[in-house]
């Protein structure tokens, strides 16, 4: 193998992670901003949009059940989430808040969290967002071992804290 290959191969994780995390840009449709590409939870404060403020709302309200939460726990090990989520979306807005209330409370590592945001068209500057296959957002995905365990797309089908320890208890 040339040297000018193994050194392009060395380079490319760099540039994948070098990415602008909370990446900003304008919404077409409103006067607001949206987020594209890989972000975290600080992302949602630094934007102008109806997300921020609906966080903002959601997250304190949320009362996850107690009992789930703590069978939760003790299954998170080893679980890895990719949330693909938009700013603009009136689900996102609500699940996503509760989401991390839950997750908070099961003492999840966001290390072992990737979260994409898209546009209204469900694209992002994000090379392995065609390979997930979203149609609907949020699409939350679960994975051990890199093993697809389930996925709750759009809204949970009861509590979501209770769709959750069913996708990574199987």
């Amino acid at each position: 193998m040339k040297i000018e290959t193994i050194v392009f191969l060395m380079l490319i994780p760099l540039a994948i992670s070098a990415q602008k995390l909370n990446h900003k840009v304008p919404d077409p449709k409103k006067d607001r901003e949206l987020l594209i590409g890989y972000c975290d939870r600080d992302g949602f404060k630094t934007i102008q949009s109806n997300f921020d403020s609906a966080y903002l709302a959601e997250y304190p309200i949320y009362q996850p059940d107690n009992a789930t939460i703590s069978q939760l726990k003790t299954k998170l090990k080893g679980i890895k989430v990719t949330i693909v989520m938009g700013t603009w979306c009136g689900d996102s807005r609500e699940w996503i808040p509760r989401f991390y209330k839950i997750m908070d409370q099961a003492g999840f590592k966001y290390k072992n969290l990737k979260l994409i945001c898209v546009d209204r068209d469900k694209k992002a500057p994000v090379a392995d967002l065609p390979a997930l296959k979203i149609e609907r957002v949020p699409t939350l995905i679960f994975y051990h071992k890199k093993q697809e365990l389930g996925r709750i797309v759009e809204v949970p089908a009861g509590l979501m804290e209770k769709d959750m320890l069913r996708i990574v208890s199987n």
